[in-house]
């Protein structure tokens, strides 16, 4: 490369527009390392332990005829539900509501259904009849089978006085989990035999609230069932589930104070209540009190060290934090043990997006589409990570897709024309820029993205045509529209005319480093030369990693004769970039002839 070729190279400078309406820069933005020297903790780690069989509860049947007795179908399941959760054997997979989104009836291919869903091994289902004024109460178990059925495993049955009804269930209970060979001790033992209540009247409240709230066999009433649970904390202040209970029916209503106070006195009454604390968790969350709610979570998590939904919570709440190291942990135990977790896929997308790892966040994206084929912002990410990766083929394939699907979206225009401006497709590039500005006609950036592809191109009538429609349209960037013109013009070697734009763009926009870079090559090229050196100067100061600056500084200098001053500009140019092939070519020059000559003869052969 000659000097005057290295010195007049000057590109199109495109305007840094940062507009509040244009479409948020994808996740890979942010600068990536090499993605061959990634940190080994992208390794994902052991997943939590799944020697625990999942299980849910269905609503007890009514067998009774008796309408006035359907509190018990969701009281009973609830009741055992809860009592279940102090076996170290087992694992709920049911949401905090238990029963939400069930049938009143029992379905066993819905609840075969649910189980797949959920990843339950086991389904305790039951009824209850009245022989003969007195209270009967059968307990069954249900384990899915290799074709996803259900099959009935053991069942136990109990008949009492209406007085004894939790001691009934207490003992189906203890002999179904017996026969199942699922061994209850110690505190399980005692949590088994844990009364929710002493008072039947205040149970029995407790499932009409849960009847109506849910709509088991009644229409959802969420107000009738607040005023059945505030009732029963009058009647039994102590039922800590109730006033759990109380604390969903008031957070549906958006009165998540009063919700965190039935939540909390919960806790009190039953320390180590993990649906109060999960409901704590979740209802700080949604408040935006982020350390209680990974407070909570942690406090769920040293019960249950199994639940997704709590790792999960406290993965997002530690990527908010920045702490992604926890964050990645926490996130990669949960797609080890349920790899289609929409959710904890998406998170980690954002944790290498902010650990600048564009290798795994490539694949995370690849499998965040593949589970939302449809969310198109995914996709566009996942292009613009492959772009960083170099897969330019894959990328194109990826934004190609998505311009079928949304032909109008400005984004994948911009990311595919600005990938086919790379890979030498200009024509392409031309197409897609000239789709934006038709899509998009009240956006500056597709005129400056066209004008810099019809520039490189070689078609500067068409650039400069493209620049002067922006420079009537937006005269808001009308200094960057005037630092392209002077670009072009020095182009062609119209040095009167780029003198002009650039000497204005200079004045209309002093922060811009390639104005000042710009007009130094004009003013260097028209034998000004201190005041191109002033320009650089500016420049460097605005843009002080740019080497080509402190490069184009020694070329002025050379130029002038002041060669140690030169040899220092290129030193500085290589210091920011090693690999600058003219400026790393100058300094050994000057180096070489230096010293075989002395310092005067050190200006041949430069460029």
């Amino acid at each position: 490369m000659s000097f005057h070729r290295a010195m007049l190279v000057a590109l199109l400078a495109l305007p840094e527009i940062a507009l509040a309406e244009g479409p948020p820069s994808p996740p890979v933005d942010a600068g990536a390392p090499d993605a061959t020297a990634l940190s080994s903790s992208a390794a994902a780690p052991a997943a939590p332990s799944t020697a625990r069989s999942g299980y849910l509860v269905a609503p007890f049947e009514n067998k009774s005829g008796v309408k006035q007795l359907d509190w018990m179908m969701s009281a009973l399941a609830v009741t055992v539900a809860e009592k279940l959760e102090s076996l170290p054997s087992l694992r709920p997979v049911y949401a905090a509501g238990v029963l939400d989104g069930m049938p009143a009836a029992f379905d066993a291919t819905a609840m075969a259904a649910r189980a797949g869903d959920r990843g339950a091994r086991f389904v305790f289902g039951g009824s209850y009849t009245r022989p003969n004024w007195k209270a009967e109460v059968t307990l069954r178990l249900y384990e899915t089978a290799v074709d996803g059925t259900l099959v009935e495993q053991v069942a136990a049955t109990r008949t009492g006085e209406r007085a004894q009804l939790l001691d009934l269930v207490d003992e189906c209970l203890i002999e179904v989990l017996h026969k199942k060979a699922l061994t209850v001790e110690g505190e399980g033992l005692a949590a088994l035999h844990r009364r929710p209540t002493k008072d039947l009247y205040a149970l029995t409240l407790f499932g009409r609230a849960l009847n109506l709230y849910y709509g088991l066999g009644v229409a959802a009433d969420a107000a009738a069932a607040e005023k059945h649970l505030q009732r029963i904390a009058v009647i039994d202040p102590k039922f800590a589930e109730a006033h759990r209970m109380l604390g969903v029916v008031l957070l549906a209503r958006g009165e998540s104070a009063k919700a965190s106070g039935q939540y909390a006195y919960a806790l009190d009454l039953k320390p180590g209540y993990y649906a109060a604390i999960v409901g704590l968790a979740r209802l700080y969350r949604a408040e935006g009190r982020k350390e209680p709610s990974a407070e909570m979570a942690r406090s769920a998590l040293e019960l249950r060290p199994w639940d997704d939904e709590m790792r999960f919570l406290l993965g997002e709440l530690e990527l908010e934090a920045n702490d992604l190291d926890k964050a990645l942990a926490d996130l990669q135990m949960v797609v080890a043990e349920h790899g289609k977790h929409l959710g904890a896929h998406r998170a980690l997308a954002q944790v290498f997006a902010a650990r600048g790892e564009v290798e795994p966040l490539a694949a995370e994206l690849t499998v965040v589409s593949e589970l939302a084929p449809d969310d198109i912002d995914v996709r566009i990410d996942l292009g613009a990570a492959l772009t960083r990766l170099g897969r330019n083929d894959k990328a194109l394939a990826v934004f190609e897709d998505v311009l079928k699907r949304k032909p109008r979206n400005i984004q994948a225009l911009k990311l595919a024309g600005d990938l086919y401006r790379k890979v030498g497709d200009r024509e392409r590039a031309v197409a897609a820029y000239e789709k934006m500005r038709r899509y998009s006609p009240d956006d500056p950036r597709p005129y400056f993205l066209l004008a810099a592809a019809y520039e490189q191109a070689g078609n500067t009538d068409k650039a400069q045509a493209v620049l002067e429609d922006a420079a009537g349209q937006f005269h808001r960037y009308l200094g960057e529209v005037w630092i392209d013109l002077g670009a072009l013009a020095l182009r062609r070697g119209e040095l009167g005319r780029a003198a002009i734009y650039l000497e204005k763009a200079v004045a209309r926009v002093p922060n811009r480093p390639k104005a000042h870079y710009n007009y130094a090559l004009v003013l260097d090229a028209t034998n000004q030369r201190d005041k191109a050196l002033v320009e650089l100067r500016s420049a460097a100061d605005l843009d002080p990693e740019d080497a080509d600056i402190p490069y184009l500084a020694g070329v002025v200098l050379l130029r002038m004769g002041r060669l140690d001053e030169a040899k220092l500009e290129f030193a500085q140019a290589l210091k920011l970039r090693p690999d600058h092939p003219d400026a790393k070519h100058n300094f050994a020059l000057l180096e070489d002839l230096e010293r075989r000559y002395g310092a005067e003869h050190a200006t041949t052969g430069a460029r």
